[in-house]
């Protein structure tokens, strides 16, 4: 059994660079590492080119966004599990791979997500995300910590992500799954150190992000869509906790 973890990037080869280091610290090594590149000009392919092996792969490929290249590299892997780390995310020690792993053997999990932590440009703590789900649902699926997600490649294939959305898919898909009765752990541990400034938390997306939010609330939960919406920006503002002088 082989679990895929997928990095999708697009002229950000320092981050990348940090994401493929933090795979390659993990103890578990029975793992495949796609890195999916979205046509960069900044030389990526040149800079990483060295890591490159059996188990590490580039894509280079034309895309209409970020989960457009996503869906591809999920169909190109060949582990049955895949996890998502974006460029810049880092995980949280090296034992993360090892314990999923042991999940997988013991529970036969579909999916499975945990928490994580935000971090700025200079490695300080900024917020945590560490909501406890115990029953899985299109209400409690706005709790999950996306980047935190391991999933069958069979339900991924089944339910990728949808295009239409380039910011906030992930919400969409996260809510499509609450639905199909999938059997899924939450592992309430750390499992990922978030770099902040990505496309969910940047300001220059902002009001891209609340439109996606507001047609995908909408579709799931029709006319109570805007309480949806104020429910799902309270959890933020309630699970989130400022955190100073922490560094990873």
């Amino acid at each position: 059994m082989k679990i895929s973890i997928i990095t999708v990037v697009k002229n950000d080869k320092i981050n990348l660079l940090k994401s493929l280091r933090s795979v390659l610290s993990q103890n578990q090594k029975n793992f495949e590492y796609i890195i999916y590149d979205g046509m960069s000009n900044d030389g990526t392919k040149n800079f990483i080119k060295k890591y490159l092996k059996k188990n590490i792969k580039y894509i280079c490929k034309k895309d209409k966004n970020y989960y457009d290249g996503l869906n591809y590299a999920i169909k190109k892997a060949k582990g049955e599990y895949i996890g998502i780390l974006n460029a810049g995310d880092v995980y949280f020690n090296s034992h993360v791979l090892k314990k999923v792993f042991k999940k997988i053997k013991s529970t036969k999990f579909d999916l499975l997500f945990g928490n994580l932590i935000y971090v700025d440009n200079k490695k300080n703590y900024l917020r945590i995300w560490n909501y406890v789900v115990k029953k899985l649902n299109p209400i409690t699926a706005l709790k999950i910590a996306s980047s935190t997600l391991i999933v069958k490649k069979k339900i991924l294939v089944k339910y990728p992500y949808n295009t239409s959305y380039s910011i906030s898919s992930d919400v969409d898909f996260n809510i499509n799954i609450s639905k199909k009765y999938f059997k899924f752990i939450h592992m309430n541990e750390f499992m990922i150190f978030m770099k902040s400034g990505g496309m969910s938390n940047n300001p220059s997306f902002f009001l891209k992000k609340i439109k996606q939010d507001f047609l995908i609330l909408k579709n799931h939960f029709g006319i109570f869509y805007l309480f949806i919406y104020i429910y799902k920006i309270l959890i933020k503002i309630l699970k989130f906790k400022i955190i100073k002088n922490k560094k990873i």
